[in-house]
């Protein structure tokens, strides 16, 4: 998912010598960081996710959060395409400041492999501040496979003010990036793009609920379709969301160019607590948008 990115893309054994377009990845970068994603033919092999585990008060190991803070809850997923084909690993920590801010970090990383050499890497960080329900800081940094982008926002008297690689722009104070921890995406009529620094209207449907295996467990969650109505990532135009009545991010996946993907929540998804960060400063459980056919 990846918004937070959509889609580095690996050697497609349908293009002669194994020589595919570079910037084609771009197409989902938008979605996952929040999310980037990864998708390409058989012979393709990445590295595999560290298998962490989310609960409440334990990071993931090798993402710590940033210091003088305390980690609230930590997600990792591990990403796959295929039958299972491993891509690597989308890491979220929540954690709280000595002021009350809520401070989000996510850490994606991707590489793919092929005959033992390294194909194709991917690697994308962002750090979120909210501050009474408002996003007031953000910074990006994204390389796709040697191509470099970034993204520099804060909150401003009438709006949220960004700055990027691909130009400047001022977003609605109520803004929500694409990082995907947070279900207010799912009442948000509109999302910030934090790989390309880029507003993108969205419409989101409920498909219902369902019985997920999230972690090392059965679970029931409500499955959500997000679409990209304007400056839609390259790769696909909607992804699809599971989560539990509680707000907790459990599930992503899509289809693109003939391949699914999905994201795995590693160890035990956790039951107690949120991870909302509404722009009322309220913290609140799971939007439920009424399906729009």
């Amino acid at each position: 998912m990846p918004h937070d990115i959509f889609a580095p893309i690996l050697p497609n054994h349908s293009w002669p010598n194994h020589s595919w377009p570079r910037r084609a990845g771009r197409a989902g970068a938008a979605l996952l960081v929040g999310t980037a994603l990864i998708w390409g033919g058989s012979a393709a092999v990445a590295s595999a996710a560290t298998r962490a585990v989310e609960r409440d008060g334990v990071p993931a190991a090798t993402m710590p959060g940033t210091p003088g803070t305390t980690v609230e809850r930590s997600l990792d997923f591990a990403a796959h395409y295929g039958r299972d084909t491993p891509l690597g690993h989308h890491r979220v920590t929540v954690a709280k400041a000595a002021n009350g801010d809520t401070v989000v970090d996510v850490d994606i990383q991707f590489e793919a492999k092929l005959l033992m050499i390294t194909a194709y890497h991917y690697h994308h960080v962002s750090h979120e501040v909210w501050r009474d329900g408002r996003l007031v800081s953000l910074d990006s940094t994204t390389d796709d496979d040697g191509e470099k982008d970034w993204v520099k926002g804060h909150a401003v008297a009438d709006g949220f003010a960004v700055e990027s690689s691909h130009g400047s722009v001022t977003a609605p104070a109520d803004i929500i990036p694409t990082s995907y921890w947070n279900p207010a995406i799912l009442t948000a009529p509109r999302l910030l793009d934090t790989i390309r620094g880029v507003v993108m209207d969205v419409k989101v449907d409920r498909e219902g609920q369902e019985m997920i295996r999230a972690g090392d467990a059965t679970v029931a969650a409500t499955h959500y379709t997000l679409g990209f109505v304007t400056n839609p990532p390259p790769a696909t135009n909607k992804v699809d969301f599971w989560y539990d009545e509680s707000g907790h991010w459990l599930k992503l996946a899509f289809h693109a160019r003939g391949h699914d993907v999905a994201y795995a929540l590693q160890g035990t998804p956790a039951t107690t607590g949120t991870m909302v960060a509404s722009p009322s400063g309220t913290e609140t459980g799971l939007p439920a948008p009424e399906r729009r056919d």
